[in-house]
């Protein structure tokens, strides 16, 4: 993949092939591992906070595959996501820096297995690879 405009090589992303970002792969990078400033992980940001059902909460699972209780639009939920990695990123440039490293060895793609839209932790931090980095 390249961006048309620079012609720079992208990080892509897809469920399978790519560096495997999940809990089957490198936990580092699975939303069900990193912990943000509060303690909560990503995937409980997400499900109770992000869609609306449990704001402050943990019990994520209660609400995983359901809509979102507060109706932001798919899109709305996407940003709100990936806002969610780009506050960790902030704080992790080094491992970050090393996923960059890890993607481009892996034909320069990164991979979530469980994926079952574009609402997803590859690529969402392959799109922040790509905005933040240029190698």
């Amino acid at each position: 993949m390249f961006d048309v405009e620079t012609g720079k090589r992208l990080i892509g992303w897809s469920r399978r092939g790519g560096y495997d970002v999940t809990t089957k792969g490198d936990t580092r990078f699975s939303p069900l591992v990193i912990k943000l400033a509060d303690g909560r992980t990503i995937e409980e940001h997400y499900q109770c906070d992000v869609k609306g059902y449990d704001v402050g909460g943990v019990g994520w699972e209660r609400f995983k595959g359901k809509p979102p209780l507060n109706r932001k639009t798919r899109d709305e939920l996407y940003t709100d996501f990936k806002a969610l990695y780009n506050g960790w990123a902030d704080e992790n440039d080094v491992l970050l820096r090393e996923l960059l490293s890890l993607a481009i060895s892996h034909g320069y793609m990164l991979s979530d297995r469980f994926a079952t839209s574009d609402l997803n932790q590859a690529r969402a931090l392959s799109e922040i690879l790509n905005e933040r980095y240029d190698w």
